[in-house]
């Protein structure tokens, strides 16, 4: 299982780079909807850090899936919406699965109370993603909104949030150690190469 944890500001780059890697096909899911490579540099330039959280899967230290929590606090108090981006190689293995689940409860620790998430009709993962977690959902047009309503947070649910936050650092640490190692474990002339 890739390292879980919150994606920092001055990882832009790497959140970038995984929308600009996603193909076609996951692309448009993403975004329900075809996108550019321009419109996806607009889309992270826009990123209003202060009332979105972007929770990351980090495989050997590259950005490989997102869960992007973004509400407006003076226009929706009690409401944000999520996008989610897996590459190809990580779908079908859980990590849509855990992603969702950590960003419920990040938003439920930030006092929203509905959060809200679009997918095509024809996005049968996503569609079963929501119905897991208990979003209802709705047909509109072609594609399919699922509103999920969240309890008001408690000790457990910030403890959990705590505890995932601290377990991704750790993990994130160990696995830069493991990728060191590899590294440096290699005979001189493939270190010079990598």
């Amino acid at each position: 299982m890739p390292v879980i944890r919150k994606i920092m500001p001055t990882e832009l780059p790497q959140y970038r780079a995984h929308l600009l890697r996603l193909d076609r096909t996951d692309r448009y899911a993403r975004f329900a909807g075809t996108l550019s490579d321009e419109a996806v540099e607009r889309h992270c330039t826009a990123i209003d850090w202060g009332r979105t959280v972007i929770l990351g899967a980090f495989e050997d230290g590259v950005l490989r899936g997102a869960i992007e929590l973004c509400g407006d606090r003076l226009l929706w108090p009690e409401q944000a919406e999520f996008g989610i981006s897996i590459e190809s190689e990580l779908q079908g293995k859980g990590v849509g699965s855990t992603l969702v689940r950590r960003i419920l409860t990040v938003a439920r620790n930030r006092g929203i109370r509905h959060v809200h998430m679009v997918c095509l009709a024809e996005n049968s993962r996503m569609r079963a993603l929501a119905r897991r977690f208990g979003g209802r959902l709705a047909l509109d047009g072609g594609e399919i909104t699922s509103m999920f309503e969240l309890p008001a947070p408690n000790q457990f649910s910030i403890a959990l949030e705590a505890l995932e936050d601290g377990s991704g650092a750790f993990n994130s640490i160990l696995a830069g150690n493991a990728i060191q190692s590899r590294l440096f474990t290699r005979p001189p002339r493939e270190r010079m190469a990598a």
